[in-house]
C-alpha cells in the first residue's frame, strides 16, 4: 500500500502544478502574453535593426572599396602623369643644355679663330719687323764694303741719266 500511496501523492502533486499553472495561465495569460510579445518583439526589432545596420555596412563597405579602388587608380594615373611630366621636363632641359653647349662652343670656335688672327698678324707684322732690320743689318754691312758702295753710287747715276 505505500506504493500506491506515493502514486496518489504524485498523481495530487501533479494535479496542483497543472491547477497552479491553469490559475496563473488564466489571470496571468495577458501580461505573460503581453511580455513574451514583448520579448519577441524587442528580439526581432533588434534583429532587424542588426539586419539593417549589416546591410548598410556592407553598403558602406562596397562604397568604401569602390573609393579605394578609384583613388588607387587615380593614384597610378597621377604617379604615370609626374613620370611624363618628369621625363618631358629633364628632355626639354637636356635640349636647353645641348643648345647652350653648342653655343658656347661656337663662341669659343669664334673666339679662337679670331685669337689665332690676331696672333698671325702680330706674328706677321714682328716677322716683318724682325726681316726689315735684319735687311737693314746686311745693308748697312754690305754698304761698309767700298765696291758695294761704288756699285750702288754707278747704279743711281744710271737711273737719274735715264730719267732725264
Amino acid at each position: 500500500m505505500a506504493e500506491g500511496h506515493h502514486t496518489i501523492e504524485l498523481v495530487w502533486k501533479g494535479l496542483n502544478i497543472l491547477l497552479f499553472l491553469a490559475i496563473v495561465y488564466f489571470f496571468g495569460k495577458k501580461h505573460i502574453s503581453q511580455a513574451f510579445e514583448g520579448f519577441f518583439s524587442k528580439l526581432t526589432e533588434g534583429l532587424e535593426s542588426s539586419e539593417k545596420e549589416l546591410k548598410e555596412a556592407k553598403e558602406t563597405l562596397e562604397r568604401a572599396k569602390a573609393e579605394y579602388e578609384d583613388a588607387k587608380r587615380r593614384h597610378t594615373e597621377q604617379i604615370e602623369l609626374a613620370k611624363l611630366t618628369a621625363q618631358q621636363m629633364k628632355e626639354e632641359e637636356l635640349k636647353k643644355v645641348e643648345e647652350i653647349a653648342s653655343r658656347i662652343k661656337e663662341k669659343a670656335k669664334e673666339t679662337i679663330e679670331l685669337e689665332t688672327k690676331k696672333a698671325k698678324e702680330e706674328l706677321l707684322r714682328f716677322g716683318m719687323k724682325q726681316a726689315k732690320e735684319l735687311a737693314l743689318q746686311r745693308l748697312f754691312q754690305d754698304f761698309e764694303n767700298p765696291d758695294v758702295q761704288k756699285k750702288y753710287a754707278e747704279k743711281m747715276l744710271r737711273k737719274l741719266e735715264v730719267q732725264k
